[in-house]
């Protein structure tokens, strides 16, 4: 048998800490860890997470990542729409229970998991609004009018967007913008983004999927929402993440795969291995690396988190199974 150097020329090279920038392909053994280790390109995939503290649905989102999220509010009955004030970060492994929101609430979030911002719900005058700052949580300016849920959203706690969600009426096409103190109305989308729209990027940078029954999927400029090119599948009531109208990821009610955006085309994606909806119309994470958590089927809700890692290179642990 051909042996590392017959192929390579060279022995396996032997490190402290695994190197900055290795190429595909290439193995080394790290002394600290005591492993063998390679650089491989790997396919997208969802892998089994932590148990998320309770069954709930519409379970709004904070993340940065698969290893790096917050959790917060959703409904926890079925049926019926009963809210939740849980609240809880996710470090890769498990989840830890944080202060509770102030309120039960179906509303949506944005941010990242030590400075994020909730609010809206329905049904119900449901206008209020809440700070979470790494500590607590914190009531802060009402959303100007906005009781929607199942809402698009994006950005973070200084410069924030939140688009459409339910009820359908008046207008399913309005959105409120934050600027780190208030919200004030913002730009129209140009469909209805009702019926389990969702959304994801920056704060001047993000996109917004409608839902039932539309393929409608829009890019927001900073200033105004632009149509792009419709989701190949409609995903009402999905999962989102992205972090900004080029780089989108659509996840939920996809038997055949997630879509995923990257600024000219969609693509198909890795598929959850429990396909289900009504999830956080909010960010997830990023197109390579997400968190889904919680979720329904009829007569459903789940506590269950699935992690998502994109296609590309990625360090392994080499053994001999």
């Amino acid at each position: 048998m051909a042996t590392y150097k017959d192929i390579q020329g060279s022995n396996i090279p032997i490190r402290s800490s695994d190197p900055s920038n290795p190429i595909l392909g290439e193995i080394w053994y790290n002394t600290t860890s005591g492993t063998l280790k390679g650089l491989i390109y790997n396919t997208a995939a969802f892998a089994t997470g932590g148990t998320y503290s309770e069954n709930a649905r519409q379970v709004s989102q904070a993340t940065t990542s698969a290893t790096s999220g917050l959790a917060f509010a959703g409904c926890n009955v079925v049926p019926g729409a009963g809210r939740t004030t849980e609240s809880n970060k996710y470090d890769g492994t498990s989840w830890t229970a944080t202060p509770a929101v102030p309120t039960g609430t179906s509303g949506v979030g944005f941010g990242t998991p030590t400075a994020a911002i909730l609010g809206g719900d329905n049904p119900g005058p449901f206008d209020a609004a809440y700070s979470w700052n790494d500590t607590s949580w914190t009531t802060i300016n009402p959303m100007a009018s906005f009781n929607r849920t199942n809402s698009g959203a994006w950005g973070t706690q200084t410069a924030g967007m939140i688009a459409g969600g339910e009820p359908g009426s008046p207008s399913a096409t309005s959105s409120r913008e934050f600027d780190g103190t208030c919200f004030s109305a913002g730009p129209n989308t140009n469909v209805s983004m009702a019926g389990g729209g969702s959304g994801g990027g920056g704060a001047s940078t993000g996109a917004i999927l409608a839902g039932n029954p539309s393929t409608q999927f829009e890019e927001f400029s900073g200033t105004a929402f632009t149509a792009s090119t419709a989701i190949p599948t409609q995903n009402a009531y999905g999962f989102s993440a992205g972090s900004d109208q080029d780089n989108f990821l659509s996840m939920g009610n996809l038997p055949g795969g997630s879509l995923l955006w990257n600024g000219s085309s969609w693509t198909t994606s890795a598929t959850l291995n429990s396909v289900r909806g009504s999830g956080a119309p909010n960010s997830g994470g990023t197109v390579t690396s997400a968190i889904v958590v919680g979720g329904f089927t009829p007569g459903t809700n789940y506590n269950t988190t699935e992690e998502y890692t994109g296609a590309g290179p990625a360090t392994v642990t080499i053994t001999s199974s």
